[in-house]
């Protein structure tokens, strides 16, 4: 006779979409970020076709990174959540570039499977969730 035992799946208590909803979520916001910011640009201002395309170029290119090779090799979930969460605010630097949006998405989508993250990590990723919106909000409003 075996002994089998049942566990119950351990949930986080956090209703988050899918990581592939939530990274074209950060991708659709970046795209909105780069859009707006160049947008209707008066002569001689920064922005334009060219800096939109690279901006968006390189978007993409963080996004496949992070998706198809950071994505993968995670073993401590709450760390990769903290430091993406760091990299997203501080990203808010050079928002222009549309990454924060992506940032701040990758670190839910990587803390939405871990079985528990630490007080600092969920606080970070709030932060984070910030400042992705304030970029949106902000990039929209002046454009």
């Amino acid at each position: 006779m075996t002994d089998a035992t049942a566990t119950a799946p351990t949930t986080t208590g956090r209703a988050l979409p899918s990581a592939a909803t939530l990274f074209g979520i950060g991708i659709v916001l970046g795209a909105i970020v780069i859009f707006f910011g160049n947008w209707n640009v008066k002569k001689g201002d920064n922005g334009g076709l060219g800096p939109a395309i690279v901006t968006a170029v390189i978007l993409v290119a963080v996004a496949a990174l992070l998706w198809f090779v950071v994505r993968p090799r995670v073993q401590n979930a709450d760390r990769t959540v903290i430091i993406l969460s760091i990299l997203a605010i501080v990203s808010i630097l050079a928002f222009w570039a549309g990454v924060t949006p992506l940032l701040a998405a990758a670190a839910l989508a990587f803390g939405a499977g871990a079985a528990r993250l630490s007080t600092a990590a969920r606080v970070l990723q709030a932060l984070a969730v910030v400042a992705a919106l304030a970029s949106v909000v902000v990039t929209v409003a002046q454009g």
